[in-house]
């Protein structure tokens, strides 16, 4: 059950958080921040500076403005919603100067609150900005001190920056340094339980790419074809990966921890849409087939033939395509 954060001190929650997170008053200190100091902090002792509160909640992973209230601001969730944005224009390709813009002042504005999470997810979307445009050193910079943060997301919920990072450096001519990351990611992927084999597809498919770059073809090869194998053997692999978020989301809510519940919550979300749309066409390929097959021949003209042909495609298509694989 969650604490009640408006009868919280700020002292008491930040014992609180340094406590959850298995911290030492001395893990929590830094230059201008003592060990002491945070003791008296915690009894009630001393008020925290400005400074000293965004030294702390960036070692804890909140915002300065939940250390200090216990609860989130619209500074945060304004910073977050134009973080949302400006991911989205990225990912659409739709003015990159612009959204890089946007993506340098969020940055700015989150190091100097302290929020680390922003700042990593910032530095991630500018990262793959930059890699898409061909600014490989620039891209690198980014997405290393994106994953390096203790708060980034894992290689299962951001293929796409750590795919980019590798990818990054193959470019760069350092294909080993691609080969090293991708071994980690997919160890990280095995390791997950229940099984993420979405992720474990995703990665041997890039960790294959890389080899294969290496000349290792047969190896790339076995890589992506056992991981479609083991992903095949089970009846509901995306259902599993849902429910799995869904109780790390609940248990990251338990440990106050509310912007990874966010993260969590919201990819088993998507999850389920991307599944109700997968289920969605399968349906509509299985119509075009059903109405294909009840058309007449029309003079020889092979018309109704092309039409049926073109329906079973789609049909073998919506059957064969992974959910999340896009």
């Amino acid at each position: 059950m969650l604490a009640d954060s408006t009868a919280e001190s700020v002292g008491a929650r930040l014992k609180r958080l340094r406590l959850e997170q298995g911290l030492s008053q001395r893990d929590l200190s830094s230059p201008g921040v003592s060990y002491a100091y945070i003791s008296r902090i915690e009894a009630g002792a001393r008020t925290p500076s400005v400074k000293a509160l965004r030294k702390l909640a960036s070692k804890l992973g909140v915002s300065a403005e939940y250390l200090e209230t216990g609860s989130e601001l619209r500074e945060v969730d304004d910073r977050s919603i134009r973080l949302a944005e400006a991911e989205l224009e990225v990912r659409l390709g739709r003015d990159l100067s612009a959204a890089e813009r946007k993506l340098e002042a969020i940055l700015d504005a989150a190091l100097e609150a302290g929020d680390s999470r922003a700042a990593a997810r910032a530095r991630a979307a500018l990262g793959l900005l930059t890699a898409a445009g061909g600014r490989h050193l620039e891209a690198v910079e980014h997405l290393e001190n994106a994953i390096g943060d203790e708060h980034f997301q894992p290689p299962q919920l951001r293929p796409d920056v750590y795919g980019a990072l590798g990818q990054t450096y193959v470019a760069l001519g350092t294909p080993e340094r691609a080969v090293s990351l991708f071994e980690d990611c997919l160890a990280r992927a095995r390791r997950e339980t229940p099984r993420d084999f979405d992720a474990e597809i995703r990665y041997s498919t890039f960790l294959g790419h890389a080899l294969a770059g290496s000349g290792e073809t047969d190896l790339a090869a076995e890589l992506v074809l056992d991981a479609l194998a083991r992903a095949r053997e089970q009846k509901d692999p995306v259902g599993a990966r849902i429910h799995s978020y869904w109780l790390l989301g609940r248990q990251s809510l338990e440990q106050r921890r509310p912007g990874h519940a966010a993260d969590y919550l919201d990819d088993a979300a998507a999850l389920l849409r991307a599944r109700d749309h997968e289920a969605a066409l399968s349906r509509a390929a299985e119509a075009a087939v059903e109405w294909a097959e009840s058309l007449p021949e029309s003079g020889g003209n092979g018309r109704a033939e092309a039409i049926r042909a073109r329906a079973y495609d789609l049909l073998v298509g919506a059957e064969a395509r992974p959910i999340g694989l896009s």
